[in-house]
């Protein structure tokens, strides 16, 4: 009788001993965990990638030595679907040294968290010892993302390169100025009597239509700060829709279509990277209001609003913001309106 209990203690032991062991070899050691990002600073737009190594110390796997794609929508980042876009990823494994090489794109500034999710859940089944006792758990250290503004830290933009002249085309394009220059001498004492008024009346009218352009703007905005009965939600998607409004007309350029963080492109573009000082100091201004109605727009509701400190993420305007997000947008048309004018004068 002793014979048989001591018989199962001892079996009963060791099952403890071998399902503690088997529970234990997906596990990882935190010392052996590192993760890299590639570059070291990630700017808006760049593409990156975060390279997390780890051992294991456990026979999970049918191949101890092989490299492997893997689907990007199996991959749970679904609330970070309009932070960042993910290009590809891939896991390697030598022995028991293992790799996980994600690679992206971010479209915001800030901290970009990643939730933690198994790995072992989305990788091919044909790749990984079917147990349920196996789970391989990822937790990527938060990374931060930096703004385009930030990254150029000056005022000035390099200027365009030239043309490349197609040879052969030299002489067609120096008999065409030497024909437009008699055409021009010959036509020149019709058109010197004509060419300041008609040039007086161009500036005229274009001022009268930017001056109407900017009263019109100014005039939806107070609207806007009377109408109480609007949400934050409602109140943010009326200033963009003013705003590019007026942009799109000031600059002749398409606003509409223009992402909070391509205003600075925007402008690029519009003044063929010779950005006026005055300018310049209206770019961030402008990109943080877009930024921020952006932000109350569409992170309602998300896991960015329950982040702490819960008053810098909360998706709703405080107190006077209101009036303060206004005042952005008047101090831009005012800037638009007059030092454009001292520019060109």
């Amino acid at each position: 009788m002793r014979g048989k209990i001591f018989t199962a203690v001892f079996l009963t032991g060791i099952f403890f001993h071998l399902s503690f062991v088997f529970a234990q070899g997906a596990s990882q050691n935190a010392s052996d965990i590192s993760q890299t990002l590639v570059p070291l600073e990630v700017y808006v737009g760049d593409v990156a990638e975060v390279r997390y190594n780890f051992k294991i110390n456990s026979e999970i796997f049918h191949e101890q030595n092989f490299e492997k794609e893997i689907d990007v929508e199996k991959i749970p980042f679904e609330n970070l679907s309009d932070v960042l876009t993910i290009k590809n990823a891939r896991f390697s494994m030598r022995e028991n040294d293992c790799s996980l090489v994600i690679q992206f794109i971010p479209w915001r500034i800030g901290t970009i968290d990643f939730p933690a999710f198994d790995l072992l859940s989305i990788l091919d089944s044909d790749d990984v010892v079917k147990d349920e006792n196996f789970s391989l758990k990822i937790s990527l250290l938060p990374i931060e993302i930096k703004s385009v503004v930030e990254k150029t830290g000056r005022t000035e933009f390099q200027p365009s390169l030239p043309p490349f002249m197609v040879p052969g085309t030299s002489y067609a394009v120096f008999a065409l100025v030497v024909v437009a220059v008699v055409f021009l001498a010959a036509i020149f004492r019709t058109l010197v009597k004509f060419h300041d008024l008609r040039r007086w009346i161009s500036q005229m009218r274009i001022r009268r239509s930017r001056r109407r352009n900017s009263i019109i703007t100014l005039r939806k905005l107070k609207r806007l700060l009377r109408n109480g009965n609007l949400s934050d939600i409602e109140f943010c998607a009326g200033l963009q829709n003013i705003t590019r409004a007026y942009l799109s007309f000031r600059f002749d350029f398409p606003f509409e279509s223009e992402s909070a963080l391509g205003i600075t492109r925007a402008f690029q573009k519009i003044f063929l990277d010779e950005i006026p000082d005055f300018v310049f100091p209206v770019l961030d201004d402008l990109t943080s209001m877009f930024i921020r109605t952006d932000y109350i727009r569409y992170a309602h509701g998300s896991l960015d609003e329950k982040r702490e400190p819960k008053s810098e993420h909360e998706a709703h305007l405080a107190q006077g913001e209101r009036m303060s997000l206004a005042a952005t947008i008047v101090k831009a048309v005012k800037i638009f309106e007059g030092g454009l004018r001292e520019e060109k004068e």
